[in-house]
């Protein structure tokens, strides 16, 4: 008898043919289909794999994939994430820039400026940038879906500066309010 792993069939080899192997279901199996009792359908992947984040996010675990830039992943046993100095200071960098400019822009160009490069060295662009500014696991929290907790690494940022960083971001994104608008229109007539 041979069980033929992922199909949940068993077949035998049938002794009667000679010079190639030929399977035929067993008489057992063959009743079970029959008879209509089948195994159950195995949990799919996916959601095995969406399971085993939400686990990790409310132990406070990183999830998976890569470190965030100015973290690295600890060896296994200790905590999931550990800070690289090194990044860390350039991810501080980024979001003192961004409150001085309030502009993803000018913090590419300072980065350029000071020949700072990426982990993988490449230049820095404007998405990477607005990328590490939402990204709440610098001041401390780990994020899946909906879930958010408190992770087991260290903050880089701290939460009032990386809220700052990010109330900024969104003013900048919903655009000037109505109100502020009739304000500059006012402030320009003024000047002709």
């Amino acid at each position: 008898m041979v069980a033929l792993f992922g199909t949940g069939r068993r077949f035998s080899i049938d002794p009667e043919v000679t010079g190639t192997t030929r399977m035929v279901k067993t008489e057992q199996s063959t009743q079970k289909q029959r008879s209509g009792s089948r195994t159950p359908n195995p949990t799919p992947h996916g959601a095995k794999v969406k399971r085993g984040q939400l686990s990790a996010v409310q132990q406070g675990r990183y999830g998976t994939g890569p470190a965030p830039y100015g973290y690295r992943r600890g060896s296994t046993g200790e905590r999931p994430l550990e800070v690289d100095d090194r990044e860390a200071e350039v991810v501080r960098t980024i979001f003192r820039e961004y409150l001085r400019t309030r502009s993803t822009g000018k913090v590419v160009q300072y980065l350029h400026s000071k020949d700072i490069l990426t982990r993988k060295d490449n230049k820095w662009s404007r998405q990477a940038i607005a990328i590490i500014l939402s990204n709440r696991t610098y001041r401390g929290r780990v994020s899946y879906g909906d879930v958010e907790t408190q992770g087991l690494h260290d903050a880089i940022i701290e939460p009032a500066l990386f809220y700052k960083a990010n109330s900024i971001k969104e003013h900048k994104r919903r655009g000037v309010p109505k109100d502020n608008k009739k304000r500059l229109a006012a402030r320009v007539k003024k000047r002709s």
